[in-house]
């Protein structure tokens, strides 16, 4: 077995181990083969990823400071576990560690949202073809991740039919942690989602390259990247933005017509996927202050669940 094969073949083992156990891969199936496959072509004769190869790798990938925390998490973990099946690769240690910069979540006002939108409606595609026209992808997929509050790579895994078009029920398969979850969009995105597939046609995934593969998230994240740049706007939003902006939207309807917050938070937890209440009351402190301190909002009981969470 050539050293690729051998890194492959552990770096395998482990997806399988993560998958066994309920944790989710996308990260790392995005994120380590890369490293792996630059490992295969400049060490061809090795038979340990070394503190060269990390070095070497981490000199000529130009990552984000985030970026970079990131990777080196998630390579400590496959060394980790290439180690304990008795290997010798060398485990990035803390000299390797990075500060991760906060980031402080870009809530869309509503006036951003008709600019960015705008911006994606109009773009020019450069190829031809309905099966692969931008034009045509792009206002559906943005709209459908601001609407529903989906995550970025939840899109690009919807086969067609998860997305019932008649009832407006999609279905979300093993995103976050391996879990599944139905979710019921609004009549106006499934009026919009109908049009749309009905210009496509037969296909696996709902969103789809000429290929017939579902598309990659950095396909989506350049396109917005770009629409935002062109809209001369200021911050640096992201496309998981869009899923804060509904979040946080919900509870500024609810508060703005009287609804019992605390009663409705649970439904919104259930809805967006999260495993703990606590990730949902996340997005209530991203609200203005002024309705942070509503008197609809009881923060006496936000403190006990909190401290319920940490014993």
């Amino acid at each position: 077995m050539s050293f690729l094969e051998d890194l492959n073949d552990g770096f395998e083992k482990l997806m399988q181990f993560r998958e066994a156990t309920g944790y989710a891969t996308d990260t790392y199936r995005s994120s380590i083969p890369p490293f792996i496959n630059y490992c295969g072509k400049n060490y061809p004769n090795a038979r340990y990823i070394t503190q060269e190869m990390i070095d070497s790798w981490l000199e000529s990938y130009a990552y984000s400071t985030n970026s970079k925390a990131a990777f080196i998490s998630l390579l400590r973990i496959y060394t980790k576990f290439l180690c304990f099946m008795n290997r010798e690769d060398f485990i990035p240690d803390n000299d390797y560690s990075t500060r991760r910069i906060p980031y402080n979540p870009h809530v869309f006002q509503a006036s951003e949202l008709t600019v960015l939108f705008n911006r994606l409606d109009s773009y020019i595609p450069h190829t031809c073809g309905i099966q692969f026209n931008p034009q045509l992808i792009l206002p559906v997929y943005s709209r459908l991740l601001y609407c529903s509050g989906m995550r970025p790579q939840e899109p690009p895994a919807l086969r067609r039919k998860d997305v019932d078009i008649d009832t407006g029920d999609i279905y979300i398969r093993q995103s976050k942690r391996h879990k599944d979850r139905h979710i019921i969009i609004s009549e106006e995105m499934r009026l919009l989602c109908k049009q749309y597939d009905g210009l496509l046609g037969e296909r696996e995934w709902f969103f789809q390259r000429p290929d017939g593969k579902p598309f990659g998230g950095d396909w989506f994240y350049h396109h917005f990247i770009n629409a935002w740049k062109n809209t001369g706007l200021p911050g640096d939003p992201r496309p998981y933005d869009l899923r804060h902006s509904f979040a946080s939207r919900n509870i500024i309807n609810w508060l703005n017509a009287g609804r019992d917050v605390m009663q409705l938070l649970p439904y919104l937890s259930v809805y967006m996927g999260h495993s703990e209440l606590t990730s949902t009351l996340y997005y209530v402190h991203l609200l203005p202050e002024e309705l942070r301190k509503s008197v609809k909002i009881d923060w006496n009981q936000f403190a006990k669940i909190y401290e319920d969470v940490r014993k």
